[in-house]
């Protein structure tokens, strides 16, 4: 085959592949995205997906809308949009515990991503169940999570937890002040704090959730900790919006994956680290594998966070609470 025939097949096959996304762009309804802006690296993919043009080679107009701690809802008589939210797991529990139907279709974090960590040395030579039955433990009151997390941590090695023990601060960032000040022995944050506390050698990380098989060992099975989720009449109604959704989030989970640094860069803002890409590249290279490889929901995991969280104190919340109400796994599969 000669060039001008080869150069000839290739602009059609071009040209044949944007007639077809034009097809499906107009057959789609639009959706949008609420996406949790006290989480970004939750969210890191969906943004990703948007930035490297995913959602357009799939052909879904998306509008992105910000959020923190609860999406908005429709109201009531109105009609209902092709709404997707993008956020904690935790979201979609308390929806539940509300009365309401959010059904989780996409995992975004496998990990909780948060580290728990001593002043280093707190006391040189003491046992580590020691050093945290005695400890002041800074948690931010903005994250439940980090909460339950340092919970489980002084459990795990030995110790048994006191709630008077744990100070409850307004900010992840006066905790990590709080840290460094000396005023509380060991924090439970994540990222960028927990990155940053690392690279100025100021903590001594005694588990790290941000790694697959710390979350693992520490939570006894898989997790699901931030996804995609949707009323359960959007999942009825527009299959093919949340689809094409799905399968451009997973392929940006898989470029994350294997991005090198030269590509990640570019994104850092998406993070919140505009200007600063080497602490985004920093905190990449902690948190990467603490991201859905597939995307798919796995059933076990939301029997494990259940299974936790009614094992932490106030659990009892969550014993009405159905796994299988929880979920679907009708839109995504494996690419």
């Amino acid at each position: 085959m000669d060039r001008r025939r080869c150069l000839r097949m290739g602009a059609m096959t071009a040209v044949v592949a944007a007639a077809a996304v034009r097809v499906r762009a107009a057959s789609l309804r639009p959706v949008t995205i609420q996406w949790q802006t006290d989480a970004p690296l939750k969210v890191l993919p969906v943004r990703l997906a948007e930035r490297l043009g995913y959602f357009a080679a799939e052909g879904v107009p998306v509008a992105f809308e910000p959020w923190s701690e609860r999406p908005p809802q429709t109201l009531p008589g109105a009609r209902p949009p092709v709404r997707v939210s993008a956020g904690g797991f935790d979201t979609v529990l308390r929806q539940h515990l509300q009365g309401q139907s959010e059904l989780v279709f996409l995992t975004l974090a496998r990990t909780p991503q948060m580290g728990f960590g001593l002043r280093h040395p707190l006391r040189a030579g003491a046992e580590l169940s020691l050093q945290l039955q005695d400890a002041r433990i800074g948690v931010p009151q903005t994250s439940r999570l980090a909460q339950r997390i340092a919970w489980l941590v002084v459990q795990a090695h030995g110790a048994q937890p006191r709630a008077t023990q744990f100070l409850a601060l307004p900010t992840a960032q006066q905790t990590q002040a709080a840290f460094l000040l000396g005023e509380v022995d060991a924090v439970c944050v994540g990222d960028p704090l927990l990155t940053g506390l690392q690279r100025r050698g100021a903590i001594r990380v005694v588990t790290d959730t941000r790694h697959l098989s710390e979350s693992l060992r520490l939570l006894g099975g898989p997790v699901l900790c931030a996804g995609l989720s949707t009323p359960a009449a959007v999942v009825e109604s527009h299959a093919a919006e949340l689809q094409a959704v799905a399968r451009a989030v997973q392929r940006a989970l898989r470029w994350l994956q294997t991005a090198g640094p030269m590509d990640l860069a570019p994104h850092a803002d998406l993070a919140g680290f505009a200007g600063d890409p080497g602490a985004f590249l920093s905190v990449i290279m902690h948190t990467r594998e603490s991201f859905a490889v597939d995307a798919a929901v796995d059933e076990r995991a939301i029997h494990n966070v259940l299974r936790v969280l009614r094992s932490l104190p106030q659990g009892h919340q969550y014993d009405g609470v159905e796994p299988a109400r929880l979920y679907t796994a009708r839109v995504v599969t494996a690419l």
